[in-house]
């Protein structure tokens, strides 16, 4: 009796956003401070570079903390990327999880 298939999503990697490769990278999770904000779309940057993210969450303000879940999508020329999850991380400390993780 052949086994049932299941579907497997992706885990989402931590990365650098100057990290991300969308010709390896699949689903992806980046943190970083909200530096714009526009409708549907969220430019994040963690201290290695900027990203557009697109979302239809509206709880990220302008200055907030969060950390991504994301898919990468290749486009011809670069990426784009597609929030799953957006989680709020004011309360984390910045600096002591960059000494910690990089």
């Amino acid at each position: 009796m052949p086994e049932d298939f299941q579907f497997r999503r992706a885990p989402a990697v931590l990365r650098r956003i100057n990290e991300i490769n969308p010709e390896k990278d699949i689903r992806i999770r980046i943190l970083g401070r909200v530096i714009d904000k526009t409708d549907g779309i969220i430019v994040v940057d963690d201290g290695s570079g900027k990203a557009e993210i697109v979302t239809e969450d509206r709880n990220a303000d302008m200055n907030d903390v969060v950390r991504v879940f994301a898919r990468v999508l290749p486009l011809e020329t670069g990426y784009e990327l597609r929030a799953e999850i957006l989680q709020g991380m004011n309360a984390l400390d910045l600096n002591l999880f960059r000494k910690i993780m990089y």
